[in-house]
């Protein structure tokens, strides 16, 4: 545990700018991403597929913890990105719940692992653990108990699906090619990388 809070206290200035600006963006593009869901939400609702793109909306808190990889950076990168997209979107400030439950389903994750493994499975479950709870707030709040159980699995596990692509593999992709033309060079991927 002491180690895990020194890993914590480590986290830098450039660190937290880092997460800050980048999380900004991937508020910026959440909304963007809004319009997509929009669009194809009425005909993949029908079928309980409508989660199948809602993925995207986990990357920043797997993208920027596996840069980093220090505690804390997933839960504030969530929050941040969900602070923006609130601001922006039709969904308001209870886009920062969605933030939080998200940025708390990577933590958990990462925390198992000690923040010591970013291999493109633990960013699967990662993405996963996100998605989950997320799901588990969307059931309450929309009050899903009146859907079928077929009609809600359908829901959750192609958001699963969803997230693991969106998220997890999405964001080990671009962090690959971001270390590869050395743009992430002071950061720990780059270091634990070579």
């Amino acid at each position: 545990m002491n180690k895990l809070f020194d890993l914590f206290k480590s986290i830098t200035i450039f660190e937290i700018v880092l997460t800050t600006v980048v999380s900004v963006a991937l508020g910026v593009s959440f909304w963007g991403w809004t319009f997509v869901y929009e669009i194809l939400k009425p005909f993949l609702k029908v079928s309980g597929l409508n989660y199948s793109i809602a993925g995207f909306w986990i990357f920043s808190c797997i993208f920027l913890p596996q840069i980093i990889r220090k505690p804390g950076i997933a839960l504030l990168s969530s929050i941040i990105a969900a602070f923006v997209e609130s601001l922006l979107t039709h969904w308001g400030i209870i886009s920062i719940l969605w933030g939080v439950v998200q940025g708390i389903g990577a933590e958990v994750v990462f925390s198992f692992f000690m923040y010591r493994k970013w291999n493109l499975v633990v960013l699967m479950l990662a993405s996963a653990a996100s998605a989950s709870l997320s799901y588990f707030l969307d059931y309450f709040i929309y009050d899903y108990s009146n859907l079928s159980s077929k009609f809600i699995t359908i829901q959750f596990v192609s958001y699963l699906f969803s997230a693991i692509l969106l998220a997890g593999i999405l964001s080990r992709i671009v962090s690959r090619r971001l270390v590869k033309i050395g743009l992430l060079d002071q950061f720990l991927i780059a270091k634990t990388s070579k």
